[in-house]
């Protein structure tokens, strides 16, 4: 089987080959009795591909909850330890090596630093965390994905999930460009505190990349899990407008999944402080609040997390109730 992306540019010269218009069955897919309309449109494709078996490994760690109601649900983080490994040739410079510098270095980084203030709060937080360094994340988040399916946790238990995936390098930022934005009520946490740090929240700047489904979180979402995801914002403050696009653009097209994926000191690091604060307090926010953090209605996880948290309570009635 073959799974792939279209971009929108590419998505419109598919459909332009049947000689239909994008924008036009587009809005027409607005309508609740629109149907699937054939293009006609056929290809074939010929892959060459080379299996690798490798081992590698999840790093878990606790901080139990106080609450001894609360406790046995969890709020978990999650950033990926793994890159790419080497090159199977050698750059113009001589360097084969996929440092993971900012994908997903700087995100392991991040949340061990956040953990270092998250151990130290007292009164613990109600709810407790489950600290996730989970491997394979680019091979096809196969860490996050066996996690998920073999959670030592009951997804009816777990309240959300934090993803870090690479961090803000840019400086300090007027926005936060939350990709999972418009999916759950966490969205409310995340507005809350951006608003607390003068900052505003925006959705997804490059929808048709598909980020979401491209990173940990998207495997708790599989079992029902909302979660928080974002990217670095682009309105760096002290910076012409178009500045942080700029940078963000190049850096994906000459250094994201490369060997050039190094530390630099040039990062301005006080950008990334200040998103590791707001996904602090987030966590701390959902770990504490009385109820978990939901979808909203009609979300496509919807229906697995209302499964979840059903077969959850039939559980704990079940072991309340006395033995015949």
């Amino acid at each position: 089987m073959f799974n792939g992306w279209l971009t929108e540019n590419a998505a419109r010269r598919v459909v332009g080959l049947a000689g239909l218009e994008l924008d036009e069955l587009m809005a027409q897919a607005e309508s609740r009795d629109f149907r699937p309309i054939p293009l006609g449109v056929r290809t074939s494709l010929r892959l060459t591909a080379q299996i690798r078996h490798q081992e590698t490994a999840n790093v878990l760690g606790i901080v139990p909850g106080s609450d001894p109601e609360l406790k046995d649900e969890f709020v978990i983080f999650t950033a990926h330890h793994d890159h790419l490994g080497l090159a199977p040739a050698r750059d113009a410079s001589g360097d084969n090596v996929y440092n993971g510098a900012i994908d997903n270095a700087s995100g392991v980084a991040l949340l061990l630093t956040m953990l270092r203030e998250l151990v130290s709060i007292q009164p613990r937080p109600r709810r407790s965390f489950l600290i996730a360094f989970v491997g394979a994340e680019e091979q096809g988040l196969l860490g996050s994905k066996y996690l998920a399916q073999h959670s030592p946790i009951h997804p009816g238990a777990i309240s959300a999930v934090i993803n870090i995936d690479g961090i803000n390098f840019l400086g300090r930022t007027h926005d936060v460009n939350l990709i999972s934005m418009g999916k759950s009520d966490l969205d409310e946490l995340v507005v809350q505190v951006a608003r607390a740090q003068g900052r505003t929240v925006v959705p997804d700047l490059d929808p048709d990349r598909g980020y979401y489904y491209r990173s940990d979180q998207f495997s708790f979402a599989q079992i029902g899990v909302p979660g928080v995801y974002l990217h670095s914002g682009i309105h760096v403050v002290g910076k012409p407008e178009g500045w942080g696009k700029q940078q963000l653009d190049r850096w994906v097209q000459e250094i994201y999944h490369q060997p050039a994926d190094e530390y630099d000191d040039s990062w301005n690091l006080d950008g990334a402080l200040e998103d590791g604060q707001l996904l602090l307090a987030v966590a701390l926010l959902a770990a504490n609040q009385s109820q978990m953090a939901q979808w909203y209605a009609g979300d496509e996880f919807a229906a697995t997390r209302e499964k979840a948290l059903a077969d959850r309570e039939k559980k704990q009635q079940s072991m309340a109730s006395p033995s015949p």
